[in-house]
């Protein structure tokens, strides 16, 4: 089947040569810039023409919960186009990073529209980095509640077969380093009686010596 690409903007991952850009967009946004710009790794824009970027928005991960934040839209584009733009990679990033929601405080029209009013239990429930019991929260389920669960779950499992295997390569390890010290140990002692022996039957007058006869 073929695949149809999404017609608009696409988005793509800051780097640090977006700096500047982004600075002025942010400026324009009225957001901490010398603030943000510790975090360029996290944003995720929409390149314009002659080096400008016409949107940006971070993406903080951490763990299953993701955290989208501090838009900054270019004054006379099309506003929802770019946030379509962003919102498209933004899942993308964060599904690959293993998240399983998204949490935001934008309240832009396009984003109620995807987020949903999280309830009191939800946000409780998060303990994530930038959690804040006291903001208004959003929120998008990525992976499905029951879906979500059963990958947490594969997860535990992989990681108990994982500390399980790990164990018993352990005990295996001190086994045979145990074997092999009794080995050696077998080695030295059976070499000490040879020469006891050896001494006794061919060199009887050098066994009485060390013997002290």
């Amino acid at each position: 089947m073929e695949t149809v690409e999404p017609s608009g903007p696409s988005a793509r991952k800051a780097t640090i040569e977006d700096l500047p850009a982004l600075h002025a967009l942010w400026q324009r946004a009225g957001l901490p810039w010398n603030e943000l710009e510790r975090f360029v790794n996290e944003f995720q824009v929409v390149p314009g023409e002659e080096g400008l970027l016409v949107g940006a928005i971070g993406l903080q991960l951490d763990g299953a919960e993701g955290l989208l934040h501090s838009e900054a839209i270019f004054p006379g584009v099309d506003a929802d186009e770019i946030r379509a733009a962003l919102w498209r990679r933004a899942q993308i990033v964060a599904r690959n990073q293993g998240a399983i929601r998204l949490w935001t405080l934008e309240d832009a029209p396009f984003w109620t529209g995807v987020f949903v009013r999280a309830d009191k239990a939800a946000i409780e429930g998060l303990r994530a980095s930038f959690r804040d019991p006291e903001a208004s929260w959003s929120v998008h389920q990525l992976v499905d509640p029951a879906r979500a669960q059963k990958l947490v779950d594969e997860q535990v499992a992989v990681w108990e077969a994982s500390r399980q295997a790990d164990s018993e390569n352990l005990l295996d390890t001190i086994q045979r380093v145990r074997t092999a010290a009794f080995a050696i140990a077998g080695v030295l002692i059976a070499g000490m009686i040879f020469m006891i022996v050896y001494l006794g039957l061919r060199r009887p007058d050098v066994f009485r010596k060390i013997l002290g006869h």
